[in-house]
């Protein structure tokens, strides 16, 4: 198996520019995490002294303002730690900017940030090395194929007929919906969703946490008659393992999660829990190419199924489609939000055939952003 460790190629940083993209919504969304009132994103774009360029994303999805102090992190922490040296390549310079930003994660007590504000960076830096290889991530890292299975994931149950009938069309062949609290405000959508894509769609649901421990397992069985292929994050990621082995035990589909876990050592005590069907770790939350490519290959390797968790702009469904085709799952599939989501729609519009996507052969992340459209949504990177 390819090791990202054994890709040597220098880099010398000469910046590291946090863009953050806002767009407000005519209609907020309420969710177990807060109110969702714009989409947003924050992208990394970082250029090496020679005059290459790469893009990367951070994780900012909530809360919404949290986008404003990770785009400072990087620009205060990060790019000067960078500037400082060179690094033998991504890999290397990822692990030296989590031990350089350790003491400040421990004081601020922010490992996620510090974590997500790392991760895209890292991104960044493997689209330069892609480029100056003149290879795609996928197949610089190993990849045997650059075509992948995709979901389309909604951010609701309610209303999500038009939102499925577009997938279809689109030519997606399995999708998630949310179900947030009682399943018996949601089951009928569900119910509704099976009937409209008949047995050979797969169709997901996803909780966000938001199962009591105690109402976990009852809850689950509602679904029972679904055919759910996963059911996703039931209740939080921190709940004790006992809750977790007991929701497997008794549920009636494969439990999935990991998009909250934000180290390696999470992710590899949830690999050998016994607990989750799926795994689906975020890698502009945690980790970039550097920090899950091999924690991707050990988990299909472990015969669990590799869902990478995405749902915002383009540098990250990019790059999460990468890792995806570099850990060679036979199985695994890339959340795609079907949502208007202007941050990834402007810039790329993915076909999917048959359920699947084709990331192609450009050089890194194969993605090129317009200035002027990203004008249309820029706001001001705080610079205190």
């Amino acid at each position: 198996m390819k090791n990202v460790a054994d890709i040597l190629s220098t880099l010398q940083v000469e910046s590291v520019t946090p863009h953050i993209l806002r767009i407000p919504l005519d209609e907020p969304v309420t969710t177990p995490m807060g109110v969702v009132d714009s989409t947003i994103a924050v992208l990394v774009n970082v250029k090496t002294t020679s005059g290459e360029e790469g893009w990367g994303e951070v994780w900012c999805n909530f809360p919404r303002f949290g986008a404003y102090h990770r785009a400072v992190i990087v620009n205060k922490v990060i790019q000067p730690f960078l500037k400082s040296r060179s690094f033998a390549g991504p890999s290397e310079a990822f692990h030296a900017m989590h031990k350089a930003a350790n003491v400040i994660r421990l004081q601020s007590g922010e490992t996620g940030p510090f974590s997500a504000a790392i991760a895209g960076v890292d991104i960044a830096l493997w689209d330069i090395v892609g480029k100056r290889e003149g290879l795609p991530i996928w197949k610089l890292l190993g990849g045997q194929s650059g075509s992948i299975q995709a979901y389309g994931s909604l951010g609701r149950s309610n209303g999500f007929e038009p939102l499925v009938e577009e997938g279809l069309q689109r030519g997606f062949r399995a999708f998630k919906l949310r179900c947030w609290g009682n399943p018996d405000q949601h089951i009928d959508a569900y119910v509704k969703a099976r009937a409209m894509v008949g047995p050979d769609v797969e169709i997901m649901a996803d909780a966000n946490s938001s199962f009591p421990l105690e109402q976990s397992v009852a809850w689950a069985q509602k679904f029972k008659d679904v055919g759910l292929a996963f059911l996703e994050e039931a209740i939080p990621v921190d709940s004790p393992l006992a809750a977790w082995q007991a929701l497997a035990a008794a549920a009636p589909m494969k439990l999935a999660g990991g998009e909250n876990m934000i180290t390696a050592e999470t992710l590899t005590e949830a690999m050998h829990s016994g607990v989750y069907g799926v795994l689906q770790p975020d890698m502009t939350k945690f980790g970039g190419f550097s920090g899950l490519l091999g924690l991707s290959q050990q988990i299909v390797a472990k015969g669990i199924r590799f869902c990478p968790h995405m749902f915002s702009a383009a540098p990250g469904l990019l790059a999460s489609a990468h890792l995806l085709a570099a850990s060679n799952s036979p199985d695994g599939s890339l959340e795609y939000g079907i949502e208007h989501n202007p941050p990834r729609d402007e810039f790329i519009q993915c076909e999917i055939v048959n359920g699947r996507m084709e990331i192609g052969d450009a050089p890194g992340l194969g993605l090129t952003l317009d200035a002027a459209k990203m004008d249309r949504y820029r706001v001001a990177v705080p610079t205190y």
